[in-house]
């Protein structure tokens, strides 16, 4: 009995780069989303913790503010995925744009 192979169509390069741009535009409208679900207003006493290392933050933090601390540095990380989908995303259009 003979194999039978069916091949799949190749995407060309204007559709896989298509697709990234898709993938990115999902990523800014779900980080987006999320970030509106977050306040990322840091409070007075833990402002100084705001920029130091995840982990030593949480061990600097006091326990009845770790929950709080790990909202606003969830908050702090997605701006910074955002912001870095944004960029890529401009990239990639903008090559799409001269395929």
């Amino acid at each position: 009995m003979s194999e039978i192979i069916i091949e799949e169509p190749q995407l060309t390069a204007k559709e896989v780069r298509a697709l990234e741009v898709a993938s990115y535009e999902a990523n800014i409208a779900t980080y987006t989303a999320l970030l509106a679900t977050l306040d990322g207003d840091w409070d007075k006493d833990l402002i100084h913790l705001k920029g130091v290392e995840a982990q030593e933050a949480a061990r600097q933090c006091p326990m009845n503010k770790l929950a709080r601390l790990a909202v606003l540095q969830q908050f702090d990380q997605v701006t910074n995925l955002l912001k870095t989908e944004i960029v890529e995303c401009a990239k990639a259009q903008a090559i799409l744009n001269i395929l």
